[in-house]
């Protein structure tokens, strides 16, 4: 069958597929991706955030960039209606910069929101320090909530 008749092979595939997706069975192939974000709430009973860890290092095996190191947001999430999300911005304005990591929202969990490092150029950096803020919210289409905010100083360790 499969070598002597491709257009039948392909009319079962998709007769399957119709089948299997239809409201017989019951399989929503239309329903929104995980990464899909919408209206909703989130309870969040703790953050933790190593803010020790938020410095401008060396980088690594030679090269010329030293890299602003972010640590992880680590979020409880106690509770969950909707699809809210969790946002996690590092925010140094002195560097004209802002890190963003975020997570859909779907069930309790323990979620960790870690961003990747930021390179700059070796001598680039005129301070010894930068402040930062880092924030951790719940968002959603109608309302963002705040559920972490620290004020903290980047130390640059080059």
């Amino acid at each position: 069958m499969a070598g002597g008749h491709p257009h039948l092979l392909l009319a079962v595939v998709i007769a399957v597929s119709l089948v299997a997706t239809g409201p017989l069975v019951g399989v929503d192939a239309t329903g929104p991706p995980a990464t899909d974000f919408g209206d909703g709430t989130a309870s969040v009973s703790d953050v933790t955030v190593e803010t020790g860890e938020l410095a401008v290092t060396a980088g690594r095996f030679g090269t010329d960039v030293d890299y602003l190191r972010v640590p992880a947001a680590v979020v409880d999430v106690e509770s969950v209606s909707g699809r809210p999300r969790l946002v996690y911005v590092v925010a140094v304005p002195a560097l004209d910069l802002s890190l963003t990591e975020q997570a859909v929202l779907t069930s309790t969990s323990t979620t960790r929101l870690d961003p990747d490092d930021r390179g700059f150029e070796r001598g680039s950096l005129a301070n010894e320090s930068y402040d930062a803020t880092l924030t951790v919210r719940v968002q959603s289409f109608t309302e963002s909530t705040t559920v972490y905010r620290e004020n903290v100083t980047v130390e640059v360790e080059t």
